[in-house]
């Protein structure tokens, strides 16, 4: 496929010059500071996963299902573990490499729905600078590849409806509907949300210029050939004992269905204006803007309403049945969004700076000049904003310009990693010159997989470190009675969860979040040990 993409590229005058210089821009912008934002919880222990897999494949292969997570993802991390020195750095670079991918894809699906090259190329742009974008393809999380996934399958199914097949099997069509089939089956495999892409999908027939009942008839069957393909493979889990466990946390994050019907969408849908602001404040005002305005232009009108809607339908179902809805849930839409936008820019842009008319009068120089000014302070909207959200994302990442939630979840509260480097520097320090037991906050999670994810395939002789529960209350007596024969013992917990009473002279250190948040303290426990067990 990519070999394809560069050999169209070079009908146009530098076109391999251009691409190569958007995968340069590209790997400058993503690589640069790839660790100032310490590590987020849901990180560490998708990199604890990886790590238990190469230190016990037949164990931990299939860990993460125990979790409700499918495991795709987590393998991927695997071979990066012994690429570099740095965890966190290594997972990261997972995603970078995906959205990589997912510039070029993105590309590739504006040209397919019939994008100029112009378009294509303000798509690869985008893609690397929106803040949506940027931040996901910066984070080891799941999204970033179940985006790309679905970004392949609805590639091959928009292929197939463009070329308005007229056989429901033919030596044309089927190859691109079984690689559709092959992909959505990947993307279940990294994150069981890739089910609500399924309208996207049937969505997809909508693209071909012919639209008779017959041909809508025939897509629709190749599309549902292709998603059948794809809930087999995510059905083949189900040799695995634990499969059952994949449906375990959904009642965590959603209401149940029978909740909703009975009245808990009063709930739910005064949150949704805040669910659109997350993608004002990440895609940025000015792609929006393009969104609605190419759902009425003439040109592209279908298929930016095919997009839009395929990117909503995906969205409704998290917002009307989620209890706490972050915007890392909502990103995979912005593949949808995003292209209809781009759609949306190119009806304006080339539909009335090409056309020696319009609405069937001569071009009137003021009507020109105010779309173009028009235009142009929108996209510049988006690249200003952009720009500087990269720049905080690099320079200083406490001061990145996060929603309400998101600065929660990465710079205030437990699930930040605020500390965790500096406490594994200290402990390792410790652990050099004698034996150490460390107890922290939680099971898992920031404390302590963020911390063991660090001593990953080193030395830990002289070291033991296992998470106590929270609040900490005292010292359990199982982890007591491991501890007993350590010459050190140490506490590692957030400041808002430590209930022990302490000498103050006993805190070894203190990493404290942003906006007088609450710290990450260390505590030597060694002295008195005895008097902080609990039964």
């Amino acid at each position: 496929m990519l070999k394809k993409f560069f050999e169209k590229s070079k009908k146009y005058k530098h076109g391999n010059l251009i691409i190569f210089g958007l995968i340069a821009f590209y790997l400058v912008t993503h690589l640069s500071a790839l660790t100032s934002l310490p590590v987020f919880a849901d990180e560490s222990i998708y990199i604890r996963w990886a790590q238990l897999i190469i230190d016990d494949w037949q164990r931990y292969l299939f860990f993460p299902m125990n979790d409700g997570k499918t495991p795709l993802f987590i393998w991927l991390l695997v071979p990066f573990q012994f690429l570099f020195k740095d965890q966190l750095f290594a997972g990261r670079f997972v995603t970078v490499l995906v959205g990589l991918a997912q510039v070029l894809m993105n590309m590739k699906i504006i040209q397919v729905l019939g994008g100029k090259r112009k378009t294509q190329i303000l798509t690869g742009i985008f893609t690397i600078i929106l803040p949506f974008w940027y931040f996901h393809h910066r984070m080891a999380l799941m999204d970033g590849l179940l985006t790309l996934l679905v970004s392949v399958t609805f590639l091959f199914l928009a292929k197939v409806s463009k070329n308005q097949p007229k056989k429901v099997f033919d030596k044309n069509s089927l190859k691109p509907i079984i690689l559709a089939g092959i992909f959505f089956g990947l993307s279940l495999l990294t994150k069981i949300p890739a089910v609500l892409f399924i309208p996207a999908f049937y969505f997809s027939i909508f693209l071909g210029t012919k639209k008779d009942f017959k041909r809508l008839r025939i897509s629709f069957f190749k599309v549902s050939f292709s998603i059948a393909i794809g809930l087999s493979m995510f059905a083949a889990l189900r040799i695995n004992p634990v499969f059952g466990q994949l449906f375990s946390r959904g009642g965590d994050f959603l209401f149940p269905v029978s909740q909703i019907i009975t009245g808990t969408w009063k709930e739910t849908i005064p949150s949704f204006p805040n669910y659109i602001n997350y993608f004002f404040i990440y895609l940025t005002p000015g792609i929006m803007v393009f969104i609605i305005l190419g759902l009425f232009s003439k040109k592209h009108k279908i298929t930016a309403h095919v997009l839009f809607w395929s990117g909503l339908f995906f969205i409704l179902p998290i917002a009307l049945m989620g209890k706490s809805v972050y915007p890392r849930y909502l990103f995979p839409a912005s593949l949808f969004f995003t292209l209809s936008a781009m759609m949306g820019l190119e009806s304006i842009i080339f539909g009335i700076f090409e056309s020696p008319k319009l609405n069937g009068k001569s071009d009137k120089l003021w009507k020109t000049s105010l779309v173009g000014v028009s235009v142009a302070l929108l996209i510049s909207n988006s690249i200003v904003t952009s720009i500087n959200y990269m720049q905080l994302s690099v320079l200083n990442s406490n001061d990145i310009p996060f929603v309400a939630s998101d600065v929660t979840q990465y710079l205030t509260e437990w699930s930040s990693g605020h500390g965790i480097k500096e406490a594994v520097e200290l402990i390792r320090s410790q652990a050099d010159i004698g034996t150490v037991a460390v107890a922290t906050e939680g099971t898992f999670g920031t404390l302590p997989d963020g911390l063991l994810m660090y001593f990953h395939r080193t030395n830990v002789d002289n070291l033991y470190l296992e998470g106590v529960g929270y609040p900490i209350n005292g010292i359990p007596k199982l982890f007591a009675d491991r501890a007993k024969n350590y010459e050190k013992k140490l506490l590692v917990v957030n400041s808002h969860r430590m209930n022990l009473k302490i000498d103050s002279k006993y805190l070894v250190a203190e990493y404290c979040r942003p906006f007088n948040a609450p710290c990450l303290q260390v505590w030597n426990i060694t002295e008195n040990f005895q008097d902080y067990i609990k039964d």
